[in-house]
């Protein structure tokens, strides 16, 4: 029997299956908290949740993550510099917004010229460039590097610039070309400034992964998902985690299709920090056509179509003038807070029996994640305020008396955003453990903390318990039309819905849940055939309702709450590479680009031939890399593009796409 081994971390629950790829049945599953102050932690826990058996035949270990996921939604990661060359600041804080550039120190230009055909007219000036390397990235944790047409020149600047540093700075910088080929160089710029700020997020979890590995004596390879559905080894992964980009929802998509085998239907993933939504039509799952757009983020990474949000399980609850909302980011939940550190509790029940009301930010209560005292980057404020939550949830009005002064939430806004710390409030999963939906961790503390929020708002606790759990339907109602209308529409989801489309759905909403005896002259309903598929442990809790309101039905198993886990070790190996060859007037010949490459050429049938060739070269050197055996499958396609005008036939050029595909290398 071959056994593979699927992992799953989220923001909240890590996840994990044993596969027998013989029959494709899963033999055992295990869930368990992810601890993110050592995410280590919590993948052995689910690792021994496992008959020790499958665990150790496994012949290959398959992850995915949602780190990267949440990371953008959060607008969270690490610190990193995007060098640019040859483009003016102008363009780029004209049009580097719509991407998720911020015009700010994080950017370096470099000065060059290169004319679109490839031929260089103005050097850099390297000499500057390398006098100040240590002053420009030495506080880093990546660099990005992206030149203007790299495609056409070989990447010549990207390559020099990132052997610079290589040489004289002990951080990783990767080049743009070894990214993505597109020409548009702010887009290639956004997508290589993410990338360098998931190093260190991704870096993290592989590190995580094989301490926990080794400490089990396991010897098996590891391999993570793509945002495509793909696979590739965690070499790999650890210099191209944009290519995670939808790691963990992907999973998700191709374990909830597996289990459910639905052929019209939308997968619903609801987590502890977000909630992604994919389209299955036919019985395939639907691609994203221009790159994966996540959070302020649009970027060229290829992949399924799944649209994230700010929804889950843990997305904090808050009172804005006087009313509730949901944020879009995480915290801790009271209870999972208190169930690590119990002095929380004692905390919280004096606040509640005090009558005390939450009307202002020094009564929330932080946790510290992460010690930083060591490392540079930080104030001595920061890192004594790190110190002093580390491991000890407490207010910040508490902290400031601690510390003898006031601390503003202006004061801490970066370490949240970096991971450093979190805050702790109530949650969805809260009201689940007093509801008893869910009970795992200490409910008293979710009470205590309901009770003082229900206080201030001067309603009921079950009357907050209810609306809270009906602000989740309603945004999952809301964003699952909101997806409907865009992928009916692709010109909304270019233009967004508006102010009043939005007032319509939500006007549907509470319609639909008040039933059909409305006595309006006109009125609509919205509604849609397709099965809504639920994954992640809160989704059944109130996707069944949700699918009530748009007249289908919800379906979820057993294994629904592990799809992510299945979804992992299920994956296959495949790599595409585009090579393209154009002809220049000025020197009558043709140019072969693409891949870091680029050759001359006097005939063209010898470079179109040479063109095939590296194509496939270069597929099959990818594949082999991401961890593919040596059985590999090989398709290519090309498309030679002649434009007829009045003076005759204009050559436009020559493009070859292959694609190399197998199954994983086993153990």
């Amino acid at each position: 029997m071959k056994i593979g081994i699927g992992i799953d971390t989220g923001g909240t629950c890590t996840d994990v299956v044993a596969y027998n790829f013989e029959n494709e049945s899963i033999i055992a599953y295990g869930k368990t908290l992810t601890t993110k102050e050592d995410l280590s932690i919590g993948i052995g826990k689910a690792l021994d949740k496992l008959p020790r058996e499958c665990v150790e035949q496994a012949e290959v270990i398959a992850l995915s993550t949602t780190l990267a996921t949440n990371a953008c939604v959060e607008n969270k990661g690490g610190r990193a510099k995007l060098v640019l060359f040859g483009i003016e600041k102008e363009t780029v804080s004209k049009v580097g917004g719509n991407y998720g550039l911020t015009m700010d120190d994080s950017l370096y230009f470099i000065g060059s010229k290169t004319k679109p055909t490839g031929k260089i007219v103005e050097m850099p000036d390297w000499d500057a460039f390398k006098e100040k390397l240590n002053e420009n990235f030495e506080s880093c944790d990546a660099v990005g590097i992206v030149e203007m047409y790299a495609k056409k020149t070989g990447a010549l600047f990207e390559k020099k610039a990132h052997k610079m540093i290589k040489d004289s700075l002990n951080i990783p910088s990767v080049c743009g070309y070894e990214l993505f080929s597109e020409n548009n160089i702010v887009k290639r710029g956004a997508s290589a400034m993410l990338n360098a700020r998931l190093i260190p997020v991704i870096e993290e979890f592989l590190s995580s992964v094989e301490k926990a590995l080794a400490e089990r004596e396991i010897e098996a390879p590891f391999v993570i998902v793509r945002s495509d559905g793909s696979l590739m080894t965690e070499k790999f992964t650890a210099t191209r985690p944009v290519e995670t980009l939808l790691c963990g929802p992907v999973a998700s998509v191709m374990g909830a299709v597996q289990l459910s085998r639905e052929k019209n239907a939308m997968i619903i993933d609801m987590g502890g920090t977000t909630t992604d939504i994919a389209f299955v039509k036919e019985g395939t799952p639907q691609r994203v056509k221009t790159g994966v757009r996540i959070g302020k983020w649009d970027t060229f990474v290829k992949g399924l179509f799944v649209d994230t949000f700010g929804l889950g399980g843990d997305s904090g609850v808050i009172i804005n003038d006087g009313k509730l909302m949901l944020e879009n980011e995480k915290v801790m939940p009271l209870c999972i807070a208190a169930k690590k550190y119990p002095e929380l509790v004692n905390y919280l029940d004096k606040e509640n029996q005090s009558r005390a009301l939450h009307r202002n930010q020094q009564k929330d209560i932080y946790l510290g994640l992460k010690d930083i005292s060591e490392r540079v980057g930080y104030s001595r404020q920061e890192k004594e305020i790190a110190a002093n939550l580390y491991r000890n949830p407490m207010s910040l009005s508490d902290l400031g008396k601690k510390m003898e002064t006031i601390i503003l939430l202006s004061q801490i806004d970066r370490m949240v955003r970096e991971g450093v710390l979190i805050r702790c409030g109530v949650t969805p999963t809260d009201v689940m453990h007093i509801r008893g939906d869910f009970i795992k961790y200490n409910r008293d503390a979710s009470q205590y903390g309901v009770n003082i929020m229900a206080r201030t708002l001067g309603v009921s606790s079950d009357d907050l318990c209810e609306a809270i759990y009906d602000a989740v339907k309603q945004k999952l109602y809301f964003n699952i039309v909101r997806i409907m209308i865009e992928d009916a529409f692709p010109e909304i989801r270019q233009t967004g819905l508006g102010t009043q489309l939005e007032s319509i759905i939500h006007n549907n909403y509470t319609r639909a849940k008040e039933g059909d005896g409305h006595t309006e002259f006109f009125g609509c309903r919205l509604s849609t055939p397709s099965a809504l598929i639920g994954v992640g442990a809160p989704t059944h809790i109130f996707l069944k309702d949700v699918a009530g309101l748009l007249g289908t039905k919800a379906f979820s198993s057993e294994h629904s709450k592990v799809a992510n886990a299945l979804g992992a070790i299920i994956g296959k190996v495949s790599a595409t590479v585009n090579i393209d060859l154009s002809y220049n007037q000025e020197t009558d010949d043709y140019v072969v680009y693409g891949g870091g490459e680029r050759q001359v050429f006097k005939d063209l049938e010898t470079g179109k031939a040479f063109a095939r060739a590296l194509a496939e070269e270069k597929a099959r050197e990818e594949a082999l890399n991401r961890g593919a055996d040596e059985n590999l499958t090989l398709h290519s396609k090309d498309e030679e593009m002649v434009a007829e005008t009045e003076f005759g036939s204009l050559y436009m050029g020559y493009k070859v796409s292959a694609t190399a595909s197998g199954n994983l290398k086993l153990r």
